[in-house]
Formats: C-alpha cells, structure tokens, sequence
C-alpha cells in the first residue's frame, strides 16, 4: 500500500509539474521572441543565428521561400533593415519540446531599397534543443 501511495504521489507531482513546465516553456518561447524582434533591430546576426535552426524555413509575406542563410545574409549586408517591430494578440502552446507561436506582427524598414510596412498574421514553430528555443518554421499572411 505505501509503495502505491508513493506512485500515486509521484505521478501527480509530475503531472503538476508537467502544467507548469508548460506555462514555463510558452513563457520561455515568448522571451525568445522578443529577443528576436530586438536582434532585427540591431541586425545583430549573432544573436538571431542562436535564435534561428539551422533548417529554418519562412514563407513571407510574398510567398517566397526563405532560409535562416537568406535572412542573415540579407540582415549582416543591411539589404533588410527592420526600423520598427511591434507585435500584437500573442499566443503560444506548448507541446513538450515544441511550440507554436500565433501573432500579428506591424513591421516597418527596407528591403533592397524598397520600403515595406504592414500587418501581417504569423505563425512560427520553435523546437526546444539543449534547453533553449529555436524557430525552425515560419508562415505570414498579410492582413487587408
């Protein structure tokens, strides 16, 4: 009986630890996501490379397919400079050692030389590896 107690307690320990480890990791993915809006407007690549998976992969806003070697190539080159980074209705959900996150991003700079700004819904996946975030996928879509 006692050695049935001990499971029981056990497990409900885990199970209550598992909820909050999840609060704890979609908090963890909301930090590197504001780390990330700061390392844009820095265009400080370092910082974005240990944010960013190796095997990143983005389709933008037009459609275009882009890798984690696209953006920091176009970042460290100042080709895409981002003046303003705002982002707005954020939500995450964790699933173990992944997480989505879903928000409205209002981003201003240049591209080649070419202005943009605009509201655009996203969604970016972000695997947990040796205790830290990184994004592996993205989609956005701009909104009218």
């Amino acid at each position: 009986m006692a050695v049935l107690l001990t499971l029981g307690a056990h497990a409900e320990a885990l199970g209550a630890g598992g909820k909050a480890s999840g609060a704890n990791a979609e908090e963890a993915v909301r930090a590197a996501e504001r780390a990330r809006a700061q390392a844009l407007l820095r265009a400080d690549t370092t910082a974005l490379s240990r944010l960013v998976a190796d095997e990143f992969i983005e389709v933008s806003r037009t459609g275009q397919l882009r890798t984690k070697a696209d953006n920091l190539r176009d970042i460290a080159s100042g080709d895409l400079k981002l003046t303003a980074v705002k982002y707005d209705s954020v939500a995450v959900r964790a699933y173990g050692d992944v997480a989505v996150l879903r928000a409205i991003a209002d981003n201003t700079g240049t591209f080649h030389g070419f202005p943009f700004s605009g509201r655009i819904w996203y969604t970016r996946v972000f695997v947990r590896r040796d205790g830290r975030w990184q994004a592996v996928a993205m989609q956005q879509t701009p909104l009218q």
